[in-house]
């Protein structure tokens, strides 16, 4: 309840100056009690205004955060899928590898045409490297398709024969060679 010009005149008082000074007077302290109103009122606002930024700043926070999660949960799932799929494609070729190099250390003529009639189903890779379940069909296949194995299997290979570079001795026993004519011709 503020001070009105008639409540002075119920008061006593008549003089018009006297109740325009106290009205003055009244008025410049309701105007600072305005102004120190206006003034927290403002830095309400701001601080207000403020917090319902950083509420909206922490929800979108949220979304990218739970939108990062999504990413991240999809992104794992798809490097699973490829770790699972790099696995099983390296063990196939391993496998198939291991049964080529078996098929071919068995003497067989064409491994390939072999392999495409080994059932890998059956064959199994030992932790140690070795396969198990190829001999059971090899022996199958030597006895329905002996043309595509060498006579006396692998170890009756013949090797090689290696000799040294150069030009070889005539063989005749009582020959010199090259070397040996032009050393007695200098005289060494």
């Amino acid at each position: 309840m503020g001070l009105k010009r008639s409540n002075l005149e119920e008061w006593g008082i008549t003089d018009k100056e006297v109740i325009d000074k106290i009205m003055d007077a009244n008025g410049d302290s309701i105007n600072e009690t305005k102004a120190t109103l206006d003034s927290e009122k403002t830095a309400l606002q701001t601080q207000l205004d403020q917090q319902t930024s950083e509420i909206e700043e922490l929800k979108k926070s949220t979304e990218t955060s739970a939108e990062t999660k999504k990413a991240l949960d999809d992104l794992q799932a798809s490097f699973d899928s490829y770790k699972t799929d790099a696995e099983k494609t390296l063990a196939e070729t391993q496998k198939t590898n291991a049964v080529k190099l078996a098929l071919k250390d068995s003497g067989t003529v064409n491994t390939e045409l072999l392999f495409s009639q080994v059932n890998m189903d059956n064959v199994i890779i030992q932790d140690d490297g070795k396969v198990s379940g190829l001999d059971d069909q090899l022996a199958t296949f030597k006895e329905s398709m002996p043309y595509l194995f060498q006579e006396g299997g692998a170890a009756d290979k013949t090797k090689p024969t290696i000799v040294a570079g150069g030009n070889p001795n005539s063989g005749g026993a009582g020959e010199k060679s090259l070397v040996q004519k032009i050393q007695e011709r200098l005289g060494e």
